[in-house]
């Protein structure tokens, strides 16, 4: 049996009762979030997770990310222009160009 000692004391804890939890961390660096932590925070597998220390430790705060709009407003209303508009063949690059240019 293996008695494990924190890091630091914790003064603040010594007329509260805590329940930490514990994992170990991987020759990579990794360590898996035990079941119930993952339950409260409502992560699973593909879940982004974001690190900020802190002065009593690091908070782990589970992260929503969104893709970027790789487009501007302006450019989202060429392109529903253009989905919109009927087809219409261009004879070079330059001449295209210009078509989106003037949307």
């Amino acid at each position: 049996m293996k008695r494990i000692i924190g890091a630091h004391k914790r003064k603040h804890m010594q007329n509260e009762e805590t329940s930490f939890r514990m994992a170990i961390i991987s020759s990579r660096g990794q360590v898996t979030i035990p079941q119930d932590v993952r339950d409260i925070m409502h992560i699973r597998r593909g879940s982004v997770v974001g690190f900020e220390p802190t002065k009593r430790g690091i908070l782990m705060v589970a992260m929503k990310v969104e893709p970027e709009n790789p487009y501007t407003d302006t450019e989202w209303e060429k392109i529903e222009k253009l989905s919109k508009s009927r087809g219409k063949v261009y004879h070079s690059a330059e001449e295209a160009k210009r078509h989106v240019a003037s949307l």
